[in-house]
């Protein structure tokens, strides 16, 4: 292993630990955004005001608010669905095999 080698991979591990501090600092402004924006939504139901923009499930889950009441239009019926238990694919990952290249 050269030095240029291990410089690089040494540049690259600074730029890694970086980045990780970078993204924990920035966790707790996503929980207070998530919850910030979940209690403007829940806010806006509550006075019947029209809906301007909808949160995300993801949203809905790190404030907390694991439970979506659907309503069927059709046959009015009323449920509730756990967020938690949905099968859906993470930002940023792939399933395996798919778009793989080896």
């Amino acid at each position: 292993m050269g030095f240029n080698r291990r410089k690089i991979e040494d540049q690259r591990g600074e730029a890694a630990e970086k980045e990780a501090a970078t993204r924990r600092a920035t966790d707790a402004q996503v929980l207070e955004d998530a919850e910030r924006l979940i209690a403007a939504w829940n806010e806006r139901r509550a006075i019947s005001a029209p809906m301007i923009f909808s949160p995300t499930i993801g949203t809905a889950i790190k404030a907390g608010y694991w439970f979506l009441w659907v309503r069927c239009p059709a046959c009015r019926t009323i449920n509730a669905i756990d967020l938690r238990t949905l099968d859906r694919p993470r930002p940023g990952r792939r399933e395996a095999g798919v778009g793989a290249h080896k």
